[in-house]
C-alpha cells in the first residue's frame, strides 16, 4: 500500500513539475521583438515628447526627463512617476476652431465662422514655432518600451498647430487669395505625409493620416469653388502604408503584457495571493504570445496590400485563426479568443487612398461621376451625401475617409 501510494505521490509531483513548463518563444515572436530596438536614439521623438514645455525650457531636454520617468515607473511598480507640471504647460488651443473635421458642421463652420487666424497665430507663436521644428526632422523613433501604461507624446499639440495653419489658409482664401492658399495648403500636406511614414506607433500614424485628410476636403472645397483643376495628388506609398513597426509595437505591448501575468498572484484577483506553481499550471505566457504572434503578421502584410486585395481579404476566412492547447494553457486559450482586431485600423489608409483616387478624379482628371473608379471595386459611381462625394469599402467609414468633400 504505501508502494502504491509512493508511486501515486510521485506521479502527482511529476506532472505538476511537467505542468510548468512553457514552450521557447517562435522564431515569428522573436524576429517581432528583435525590431524594438533597445538603445535606439531618436532627437525628433524627444523633441516631441516634451512639446508642451514652457517658452524657457528646451522641448527635447523635458522628453528627456519624462522619458526617464516613465522607464523608471515601469522598472518599479511602487515609483511615482513625477509629471511636466501642467501649470508650466504650453497652453493647448481649444474651442470650436479646434473640432473635429469629420464631425457634423465642423468644416462648414472652419469656413463660415468669422475665426482671427491671425490672432490665433500670434497668440500661439511657440507652438506653431516647435510644430514646424518638429515637421523638419528626417527620422522618428519610439523610445518608450511599448507597455499597456506607455504615455504617448503630446499628439494633441501637433494637431492644434497644423488646424491652426487650416485656418490660416480659409482666411487667405476668403480675402481672395485662392491660389495661395491652395499652395500653402499643399506645402503642409507634403510635410505631414512625411512625418505620417516616420510615425512607428498607430495613435501617431491615425493622428498624422486624420490631418492630411482634413486638408484635402478644405483644398476640394476650394478648389470646387474656384473651379480651378489641381496637380495629381500620388496615391499612398507602401513606406508610408507600412505598418512594420507598428506590427511590432502592438505585438510588445501584447508581449509585455502576457509576461507580466507569468505566475502572478493577482492572476484571478486584485490584491490576491494565488499559488504561483498552480498559476503556471493553467497559464503558460510563451505558448500564448506564440498563439497571437499570427495577428501582427497579418496586420503588416493587409497594410501592404492594394484596396482591392483588402476589400477581399478583410474579415473573410483569411483571418487568422488563433489556438493553443486547451489542456496545458486553459487560461491562455481563453484569453487568445479576445485578442485585439486591426484590420479597422489598415483600413483608414486604405480608405484614404480612395479618397485621394476621388480628389484626382474630381479635380485633376474632372471625370463625370459615372466613369469614376473606386480602387476597393472598380468602376463605381460615388454617393453624393451632404455636400460630399463618397466610395463604398469593405469596412465602416466612421471617420469619412472614403468620402471627399466638395461643397460647404
Amino acid at each position: 500500500m504505501k508502494k502504491v501510494l509512493s508511486i501515486i505521490v510521485t506521479a502527482i509531483i511529476f506532472l505538476v513539475l511537467l505542468a510548468q513548463i512553457d514552450d521557447e518563444l517562435s522564431e515569428q515572436a522573436v524576429d517581432l521583438l528583435n525590431r524594438l530596438e533597445a538603445d535606439a536614439e531618436s532627437e525628433s521623438y524627444l523633441y516631441l515628447y516634451g512639446l508642451f514645455a514652457k517658452e524657457t525650457d528646451s522641448p527635447e531636454s523635458v522628453g528627456k526627463t519624462l522619458l526617464e520617468e516613465y522607464k523608471e515607473s515601469i522598472t518599479a511598480e511602487s515609483y511615482q512617476l513625477v509629471d511636466y507640471p501642467d501649470s508650466d504647460k504650453l497652453p493647448l488651443p481649444k474651442g470650436d476652431a479646434f473640432c473635429r473635421s469629420w464631425e457634423d458642421g465642423c468644416l462648414e463652420y472652419l469656413f463660415s465662422s468669422d475665426i482671427d487666424a491671425k490672432a490665433l497665430l500670434s497668440k500661439n507663436k511657440t507652438l506653431m514655432t516647435r510644430s514646424n521644428t518638429f515637421l523638419g526632422f528626417n527620422e522618428y523613433k519610439t523610445l518608450s518600451k511599448p507597455t499597456i501604461r506607455e504615455v504617448y507624446p503630446p499628439y494633441q499639440y501637433i494637431a492644434a498647430a497644423e488646424r491652426i495653419k487650416v485656418l490660416e489658409a480659409i482666411s487667405v482664401y476668403k480675402d481672395g487669395y485662392s491660389k495661395k492658399a491652395i499652395d500653402s495648403l499643399l506645402e503642409q500636406f507634403v510635410k505631414l505625409r512625411k512625418s505620417m511614414e516616420l510615425q512607428d506607433n498607430l495613435i501617431g500614424k491615425l493622428v498624422f493620416l486624420m490631418k492630411l485628410s482634413e486638408i484635402l476636403d478644405v483644398l476640394s472645397v476650394i478648389l470646387s469653388n474656384e473651379d480651378m483643376v489641381a496637380e495629381k495628388i500620388p496615391s499612398l506609398s507602401q513606406s508610408e502604408k507600412s505598418f512594420y513597426m507598428i506590427a511590432a509595437r502592438e505585438f510588445g505591448m501584447s508581449y509585455y503584457t502576457l509576461q507580466n501575468l507569468d505566475r502572478n498572484p493577482e492572476f484571478f484577483e486584485m490584491g490576491g495571493n494565488f499559488p504561483r506553481w498552480i498559476t503556471r499550471m493553467v497559464y503558460k505566457p510563451n505558448m500564448t504570445t506564440n498563439a497571437v504572434t499570427p495577428i501582427y503578421y497579418r496586420l503588416e502584410r493587409l497594410a501592404q496590400l492594394s484596396p482591392s486585395d483588402f476589400a477581399k481579404q478583410s474579415g473573410t476566412e483569411d483571418s487568422v485563426r488563433l489556438s493553443t492547447s486547451k489542456l496545458r494553457n486553459f487560461v491562455g486559450d481563453t484569453l487568445i479568443a479576445i485578442s485585439p482586431e486591426f484590420d479597422k485600423y489598415v483600413a483608414r489608409f486604405h480608405d484614404f487612398d480612395a479618397k485621394l483616387a476621388l480628389f484626382n478624379q474630381v479635380h485633376h482628371l474632372k471625370l463625370e461621376l459615372h466613369a469614376m473608379q473606386n480602387p476597393y471595386y472598380g468602376n463605381e459611381k460615388p454617393k453624393e451625401v451632404d455636400g460630399g462625394l463618397c466610395f463604398s469599402g469593405p469596412l465602416e467609414d466612421i471617420r469619412n475617409l472614403r468620402c471627399l468633400r466638395v461643397k460647404i
